[in-house]
């Protein structure tokens, strides 16, 4: 059988440099290989049965000269240009490129090729060290598996390069979310409630309101939002954080396209994948982004149409939402906070309604971990709330609210305000920040509720201005530009030009407007 190695500098280099500081540990993953899109392709169609790692172990025993040249510039990369020692090339060439060999053949072969190393105390070879598995479990246990029925759209319409270009992606971002478990503590002992830890959401936030001014004909408010956007990408890029890989590699691709603005998507992804090189050669994020945005830039930059492009990259974003849920699976279990969050995310970026009963399990994942952390963290605690939160949320944003919707979410607001350490101070002043989003985040889906349920306008005025005295942190962008878009359609035009105008103070603060209106004034006089 003759297989096709990807070349050492696209995949191997990033997989051997993570290896080495530890960011990313060894995992069955196939590089681009038709046994590893065929696993791929199985998570989308949501075909799997009970294994997680679906990854199929299919060895190469080379068994003639041939079947050691595909793989020659790889081994020659790791052995004599890097310095690896052979036993850990062996590991590396098993795990993620399928090919076995023994080190008495492989000596052999290097003698063949004239091949000659000698000993040295080079820093790669003495201070390669595998991080440790104890913290991730070797599968799923019997009962966890969950088979959705969303399937998406089917990854064998691909072409086959962009399919190797899927892989890749899928690949890369899969060792860095083991990686990220690996180093994040509170993954080291799985529990219901575990998360990925803080990461800020402004850039993909200024991203989506840039969005919607161009959708309006907005442009000039359009381009500096999305300019600001692509300014603090430097700082997602320079963070590393895991949530960064899902913000730049699947929501922004699935919301651009969802936009019909495949022109800023492939300006975006170009910026990103440079950005990352510069910074961070060897991280992950490097090598997914470059990925990336191979796969779209064949359909949106090739002549492919629009409906073609958003097919393919629907089909993108559903391979990565199984691979993330799929792993998260793996490490945390089907019911943890993050991997339940995912698939809600998911859900949110969707251009169409999204698969009903699968919102609704989300929905009732939602719950049964309510009821989880009320009776063992207790019911006024920053878990508990955050939970009941999201359930309100995801039951108010997919339009299945329950009839006690509202005297739950005022509940929420109640429980915050009157909690040890919140008591008689203004939520600028609480301590807690995930207390503080709850809070403006609730005030938003009680306006919602308001507007688009019981029709209460009085009400709705109320948790307006509660909303928009909260503090402005976080995702406060994202529930504005939301808040304004019903406004408008309710015809409450003048409160959504209230939020506008808030908003507009947060997104770009005077001093960011003179800035920019400089610049675009440089670039008028220049042209």
């Amino acid at each position: 059988m003759d297989r096709h190695c990807p070349p050492p500098n696209l995949i191997h280099g990033a997989i051997w440099d993570g290896l080495q500081s530890g960011q990313l540990p060894p995992a069955v993953l196939g590089g681009e290989d038709e046994e590893c899109l065929a696993a791929v392709e199985s998570l989308v169609a949501g075909s799997h049965h009970g294994e997680t790692d679906n990854i199929r172990s299919v060895l190469l025993t080379p068994a003639k000269p041939a079947d050691w040249e595909t793989v020659k510039s790889v081994i020659e990369d790791l052995y004599i240009d890097r310095n690896v020692r052979l036993k850990d090339v062996i590991e590396i060439m098993q795990t993620v490129y399928k090919f076995r060999a023994t080190p008495r053949m492989y000596k052999a072969q290097f003698a063949r090729w004239h091949w000659h190393k000698y000993s040295t105390s080079s820093s790669e070879s003495s201070n390669y060290a595998h991080p440790t598995h104890s913290g991730l479990p070797g599968g799923r246990k019997k009962g966890t598996a969950r088979t959705f029925s969303h399937a998406g759209p089917q990854l064998h319409l691909l072409e086959p390069d962009e399919s190797r270009h899927l892989t890749t992606t899928m690949s890369a971002t899969r060792l860095f979310i083991l990686g990220w478990a690996e180093q994040d503590p509170r993954w080291k002992t799985p529990t219901a409630f575990s998360k990925m830890g803080g990461y800020n959401a402004t850039m993909i936030s200024h991203f989506i309101a840039a969005l919607k001014h161009l959708q309006r004909g907005e442009v000039a408010d359009g381009g500096r939002l999305l300019r600001c956007a692509f300014l603090e990408l430097e700082d997602v890029v320079a963070d590393g954080h895991l949530a960064a890989i899902w913000d730049c590699c699947v929501s922004i691709p699935q919301l651009a396209l969802n936009h019909a603005r495949g022109d800023i998507l492939l300006t975006f992804l170009r910026y990103l994948a440079g950005l990352a090189a510069a910074r961070m050669p060897s991280h992950p994020l490097t090598l997914i982004a470059r990925s990336t945005l191979a796969f779209v830039e064949h359909y949106i930059r090739r002549g492919a149409g629009t409906d073609a492009a958003t097919c393919s990259v629907s089909a993108y974003t559903a391979a990565a939402w199984r691979l993330w849920t799929d792993t998260m699976n793996r490490l945390l279990g089907p019911d943890n906070i993050s991997t339940i969050h995912t698939t809600r995310t998911y859900l949110l970026i969707q251009p169409h309604p999204p698969d009903a009963a699968l919102t609704r399990r989300v929905i009732a994942d939602y719950n049964r971990l309510i009821t989880q952390a009320t009776s063992t963290l207790g019911p006024a605690t920053t878990t508990t709330l955050s939970l009941k939160y999201d359930a309100l949320l995801t039951q108010l944003r997919f339009a299945l609210p329950a009839a006690d919707w509202e005297p739950r979410i005022n509940h929420v607001l109640h429980t915050l305000a009157t909690k040890e350490g919140n008591h008689n101070l203004a939520p600028a002043a609480w301590a807690s920040d995930e207390d503080r989003q709850i809070y403006r985040g609730s005030w938003c889906l009680a306006a919602f509720y308001a507007l688009q349920v019981s029709g209460d306008r009085v009400r709705a005025r109320v948790c307006l201005r509660e909303f928009l005295a909260a503090p402005p942190e976080g995702d406060w962008v994202q529930f504005a530009v939301r808040l304004e878009e019903v406004l408008m359609g309710v015809g409450e035009v003048e409160a959504a030009e209230e939020v506008r105008r808030r908003r507009g103070e947060v997104q770009l603060p005077r001093g960011i407007v003179e800035i920019l209106e400089r610049e675009e004034r440089a670039l008028e006089e220049g042209v």
